[in-house]
């Protein structure tokens, strides 16, 4: 592992191999859409591709910064945690955000990154793929980068939240600050902003606890679920 002791040098690193690893993604997504037909083709490819480049990219820097070992960065297999509660949290959690977003009579279908997604894709694509690869960039490698300083945080709610558990999370409630450029309208992109960092600190903090992935991403998973909640209903 790279040796950088400062906390706030660290964390800028980790901030910028994240976000190297969304622009790596999001340009070979864009030269391969333009270069090639393949999307077009194979139309199941181009719903996965930015995700599956950020998953290897993600792997490949975990990698180099850890000398080929990836145990440290949570691939370890422990499922050592409240289980029943976390899925009841998090289905809850997701839920509660589609139920606000749904509130504010703004339609999301136009704007939608899985407008065209059918139900079996949304459970493939959604619900299992897009919770492993996000959670392997955000908890994996930006909170794994920061794991060396993970004694520095605050306490909220009687929890001891470390400063790899919050950088963490606000890095992946960034991340959806790009469905601006979609048009999202601004208050439903803050609203899933907003829950997005809440599900970034409920699994990073259940990541650290375990130093696995496991509970993470299923964290993600159960709040992809609730959130599809009503668009279940729609499609019933």
């Amino acid at each position: 592992m790279v040796k950088i002791n400062h906390p706030v040098l660290r964390t800028v690193i980790a901030i910028l191999l994240g976000l190297l690893v969304l622009i790596l993604s999001g340009v070979l997504m864009q030269i391969i859409s333009v270069e090639t037909g393949l999307f077009k083709k194979l139309p199941f490819i181009g719903k996965t591709f930015t995700h599956s480049s950020m998953l290897v990219f993600s792997v490949m820097l975990i990698l180099i910064l850890n000398k080929g070992n990836i145990r440290g960065y949570g691939f370890t297999w422990n499922i050592n945690f409240p289980l029943g509660k976390i899925i009841l949290i998090s289905l809850l959690l997701g839920f509660a955000a589609s139920l606000i977003i749904e509130l504010t009579d703004v339609s999301m279908e136009e704007y939608t990154p899985t407008k065209d997604f059918s139900f079996i894709e949304i459970i493939v694509y959604i619900w299992f793929w897009a919770s492993i690869c996000e959670e392997v960039l955000t908890r994996g490698l930006i909170q794994g980068f920061l794991s060396p300083v993970k004694h520095i945080g605050v306490k909220i709610l009687r929890r001891f939240i470390s400063l790899p558990v919050i950088a963490g999370a606000l890095f992946f409630g960034a991340m959806h600050l790009m469905l601006l450029t979609l048009g999202t309208d601004i208050f439903v992109v803050l609203i899933i902003v907003i829950f997005a960092v809440i599900l970034g600190f409920i699994a990073g903090y259940f990541k650290e606890q375990t130093n696995s992935l496991v509970p993470a991403i299923l964290v993600h998973f159960c709040f992809n679920v609730g959130g599809s909640f009503l668009q279940i209903f729609s499609f019933i």
